[in-house]
This record gives structure tokens, sequence and C-alpha cells, in this order.
């Protein structure tokens, strides 16, 4: 049985953001770190989250193939008539998915809502001005981090006469042309690959690229040789801290000695999410330093 009706209804109800379907078990709500079932007396089936991935599938438009290296996992968005945009995460197990669903917010947060210190906001702005260059976006809270991205990318767009393009997988919210012009694309949807869709970017002589992560070498490279070109250049890495961000960066890179020499003349700065939301920026030559050649 396709279980997309119930899981709509959960999500619409409010009473989760997130759910979390797995064969033999209820359909289960996450709020924070737990976990409670929607209804404990219905048991999904190993065929009821097959056919619900299926359904899923369908609304968003997305080839899943079973069987394939390519349906081992996956990530895509729909677009629901009563409650905006969702987003899935599948996993494959013994031939069986495990999927996650969100609900997407809607509403982008205004740049002093998801910045409200003075000066860290005066900081950023000051970024955002730039012409070239890599901001990088770090701290394990993935959302929060994304959600400061996107208030910056809409306050460029609702202030600034520029071309913003996206690299995402999925895409976290849909920014509409203002001021400026927003070209959005999402891996395995529109473009093949995060290394491809930065490259791309180059087509349209964009103004500030954004991407939401940087996942192997090939796509690492690419952006260093974007942002040598006139882009400004923002990249979420998520990481626990922002040393260990330029570490794992370290490792994707064939040559450290290069990757210390050009990816750390073209860093404008990094910043950080704490764990309790807290931004910190790390900009000035002595705290770049610290987090490229500390220990």
């Amino acid at each position: 049985m396709n279980l997309v009706p119930q899981i709509l209804s959960v999500l619409k109800s409010g009473r989760a953001q997130k759910v979390l379907l797995v064969p033999k078990t209820p359909i289960l709500m996450k709020v924070g770190k737990r976990m409670t079932p929607a209804d404990p007396n219905a048991i999904a089936s190993p065929q009821d989250v097959r056919d619900t991935l299926t359904g899923l599938a369908t609304m968003a438009n997305y080839q899943i193939i079973m069987g394939s290296s390519r349906a081992s996992d996956g990530t895509f968005t729909s677009s629901t008539q009563d409650l905006g945009r969702i987003r899935v995460n599948f996993i494959i197990q013994r031939g069986t998915p495990v999927i996650f669903v969100e609900r997407v917010p809607s509403r982008i947060p205004a740049l002093r809502e998801a910045v409200p210190e003075a000066e860290t906001l005066k900081d950023l702005l000051e970024l955002l001005e730039s012409k070239t260059g890599v901001v990088l976006f770090t701290g394990s809270d993935a959302d929060g981090v994304s959600d400061v991205i996107y208030a910056a990318l809409k306050h460029v767009n609702d202030t600034q006469n520029r071309i913003v393009y996206t690299v995402e997988k999925p895409l976290r919210y849909l920014l509409n042309n203002n001021k400026s012009v927003v070209i959005q694309r999402e891996v395995k949807v529109d473009v093949e690959s995060v290394a491809q869709g930065i490259i791309q970017s180059q087509f349209l002589e964009t103004d500030i690229l954004y991407v939401d992560d940087i996942p192997d070498r090939e796509s690492l490279e690419n952006l260093i040789q974007v942002a040598n070109r006139e882009t400004l250049c923002l990249a979420r890495f998520p990481s626990r801290t922002p040393m260990l961000a330029i570490k794992a960066l370290h490792h994707l890179h064939s040559s450290e000695s290069l990757f210390i020499q050009v990816l750390r003349e073209l860093i404008l700065g990094v910043v950080h999410m704490e764990e309790r939301g807290k931004l910190i920026l790390y900009t000035s030559p002595a705290e770049k330093d610290a987090l490229f050649y500390g220990d």
C-alpha cells in the first residue's frame, strides 16, 4: 500500500516536520532527537515502503530503477498542494528502502533574523559585496547553516543586480527573480553531478555561485577554477569545527601544497555555526592562517 497520503497527513497536522518510514515499523514522527509512532497499530510492510517510495518519486518526476546502483540511495524534492515542498532521502537495505521525508520551510528567514549579532551581520555583508573568492560555511547543523546562506542569497536577490547560480542536492528553497536573476540547479534532476554544475556556472558569467556541498576532488578543483574568474563562491561544507572542514578539504585535493597556496588565497572568510546557533566569522589573515596551518 502506498503510504504517501498518511505521511503527508502527519506533516500537514503539524505534529512533526520529519517522518521516517522503515519496513516492519509504523510511520515514525521525528521531533528533535525523539521518534514517536504516528499510529502504533499501522505497521508498514516491505512492499508498503517500496510502494511509498515509488509514489513519492512519481510526484517528483524522479526516476528510480530498483536493482541498479543508482537506486542504492537518493535525494529529491517535490511540491505538494497543501504543504509546499517536501524533501525525500532514501537508502536501500537488502532490497527494501528506508525513507526519510521532511517538510521544507516555505519562508526564507530575513538576514537580520538569521544573523542577529550586529557585528557579525556587518562582516557578512562585507563578504557578500566581494566580487571574487570563496566564503566557506561550516557547522554540524546543516539546516541551520543552509538557512543562513539562503538568507544571504535572498538579501542579494532583493538588493543587488547580480546573476546568482546554485548547485544543490536537493533544493532547500526556491528563490524567485527579484533584482537579481536566480538559476537553481538540482543534482540528478537538472545536472548530473555537483562538479558539472559548478563548471557550467561559467556559461552564464555568474556573479555569485552557491554550492551546498563539496563531495569530491573534481568539485573542489572546479570551485577553485570558478573562484579564480571573478565569481563569489559560497560553499557549505558540514563539519563540527571549521578546522576539521579545512582538513577534510585537504584530503580531497591531490596536492596539499597546491591546496594551501591556492585555496588559502581564495578563501575570503569562514562562517561557522556553533551548536547553539551562534555564528563566528574567521576573516582576518591571522584567523585564516590558524585554520589552515594550526594543529
